[in-house]
């Protein structure tokens, strides 16, 4: 008969992909408006906007991708 370990639990489960979410959500609005800061003190092209999204969405996934490879290591014992 196989042992069970002691796990995270579901609630546990659920706070880490919660905050996963959450993470990737302010790292966008952040390079969003670190972008928008940008385009107005050195008079930038609005494309700067989208580049900053799109920076704090690929910054977001990575940390992300940390975040739940960490979650799944301590998981897995």
């Amino acid at each position: 008969m196989k042992e069970q370990k002691d796990g995270p639990g579901l609630l546990q489960t659920a706070l880490v992909l919660g905050s996963a979410g959450t993470l990737l959500a302010v790292y966008i609005v952040t390079g969003f408006f670190a972008a928008r800061w940008l385009q107005h003190s050195m008079n930038g092209p609005r494309s700067w906007l989208a580049f900053g999204a799109i920076t704090g969405l690929v910054l977001g996934s990575v940390n992300v991708v940390f975040l739940i490879k960490k979650f799944l290591g301590e998981q897995n014992g």
